[in-house]
């Protein structure tokens, strides 16, 4: 916010443009508002009557315009959360044919990447102000406050337009990835809700990738978000011992910073896999600690599409409640219908229930629009469980083969495709997944552990117990 009006120095800024501007999408109170200009003036100090408020009009900070003062630098976030500004997209060369479809993927990738919290994402409304100015990127950055920079382009050829895109470090202007598309120009417009959130969801692992390994380099600045952050990447090796490490950590980023919401969420996730995984000493437990940590999570983030589907997924797993489940993973996508993950937790409910089109429609969704997730292995085993729920056992086991050649210590997935393969009636290639999966828990027992399989029919959840003893597992 406070960024914004310094790019309006000396000018009102009416309320609605700055909610516009600055929170774009997201609902936010009057109150809210408010409490905003209470902390900026706190944090000005000395100087708060810089920043003036103007009755029933907007507010005002009394500096310069931007072109008489200094390039900002970049500005602390809670948790050292990075800071992501996408600039306007070239047209090369200029063509007012591209510019509408230029500039709704400028507000596309924005909106998609600001939906997943973190990083921080520049409004596209900014962007566009400084990219008029003459200035190099690295530049634009310390002015928007940027620690990354997407750039891109836009050209005709030969019948197709060809979209670039480019994430770069913004300080040094090392190039993180870069991808390529090409489009029909008859289903252009089309194609702008999907391609934008698919960039947005490809280009964010990389990003987390590059803080992960900058934050390795000077471990004594290490806050809330590179915490979380490294803990996630231990987490999905799913190594026992490195995976209740991760857990410390995540304990350890929600400490530093209370007001976070996303160490919460992933804290969740991470007992959400322990019970999954079969290392919960105490599955009742984790499985209350999972739901206080996704309501924790929605106390700081009420609008947080990923823990409102995360605990719709924990309703129907652990509790069978169907109708609170889907309440929840309703609100989750008419929240965010385009984000990757919130798809995924839909998917597993929707089989379980008996929706398992929509249940296989929702987890290739997913996978289409983050094909390089961190998790691709979790993806793939929720489409296999939405067509085993289907019936068709061979896309099941096929799927489940890619789950465990993406990570082979994923239990979930390991007896899933045993019992894929065993309704096939290929109960020996079944027999190693059995053999692997029973080396990472012993205790399984099918009497046991059935049972409390999330099918809500009961002649299916049968049939599931009957596939899992052809394919070897120990009653």
């Amino acid at each position: 916010m406070l960024l914004h009006l310094a790019m309006h120095g000396g000018q009102v800024v009416e309320r609605g443009d700055l909610i516009e501007a600055v929170w774009s999408g997201i609902f936010i109170t009057e109150n809210g508002l408010s409490q905003c200009v209470a902390e900026i003036r706190r944090a000005l100090g000395a100087d708060e009557m810089l920043l003036r408020t103007l009755p029933r009009r907007g507010y005002l900070l009394d500096i310069p315009p931007p072109s008489m003062t200094p390039v900002p630098a970049a500005p602390a976030y809670s948790g050292g959360i990075p800071v992501l500004a996408m600039l306007p997209l070239r047209l090369v060369p200029p063509d007012p044919g591209l510019a509408v479809f230029a500039d709704i993927l400028l507000d596309g990738i924005v909106g998609a990447l600001a939906m997943l919290r973190q990083p921080v994402v520049i409004s596209a409304n900014s962007t566009r102000h400084v990219a008029s100015l003459q200035e190099d990127v690295p530049s634009l950055a310390r002015r928007l406050g940027a620690h990354y920079i997407v750039t891109g382009s836009v050209c005709r050829l030969s019948g197709h337009v060809r979209l670039w895109v480019e994430l770069a470090e913004a300080a040094q202007g090392v190039v993180l990835w870069h991808r390529a598309y090409v489009l029909t120009e008859a289903g252009l417009l089309e194609a702008l809700d999907e391609l934008a959130t698919a960039i947005a969801h490809t280009a964010l692992p990389h990003l987390r990738d590059a803080e992960i390994r900058a934050t390795r380099r000077r471990q004594h600045d290490i806050g809330a978000y590179h915490l979380m952050l490294e803990a996630q990447c231990v987490m999905t090796r799913l190594d026992r011992g490195s995976f209740d490490t991760a857990g410390e950590m995540l304990w350890r980023a929600a400490a530093l910073d209370p007001g976070f919401a996303a160490p919460h969420t992933a804290l969740a996730v991470w007992h959400s896999l322990r019970i999954g995984q079969g290392w919960s000493a105490d599955p009742a437990a984790d499985g209350r600690a999972l739901e206080a940590a996704v309501q924790q999570a929605l106390e700081l983030d009420a609008g947080h599409a990923r823990a409102l589907a995360l605990l719709g997924h924990s309703r129907t797993i652990l509790h069978r409640d169907y109708a609170t489940a889907q309440d929840l993973l309703d609100r989750a996508l008419e929240i965010a219908p385009n984000d990757a993950e919130t798809c995924l937790w839909v998917s597993p409910t929707l089989a379980y229930t008996g929706r398992t089109a929509d249940a296989v429609r929702s987890a290739e969704r997913a996978i289409r629009l983050s094909p390089e997730d961190p998790l691709l292995f979790r993806y793939q085993h929720f489409l296999s469980i939405a067509h085993y729920a289907q019936g068709d056992w061979e896309e099941a086991a096929q799927w489940g083969l890619r789950s465990i050649r993406s990570n082979r210590g994923y239990t979930s997935n390991l007896i899933m495709t045993a019992a894929a393969l065993a309704a096939l009636g290929r109960a020996e290639e079944a027999r190693p997944i059995v053999a692997h999966f029973l080396e990472l828990v012993p205790s399984y027992r099918v009497s046991v552990r059935v049972p409390r399989q999330a099918f809500r029919d009961g002649v299916q959840r049968e049939q599931y117990g009957r596939h899992l003893l052809a394919a070897g597992l120990p009653e």
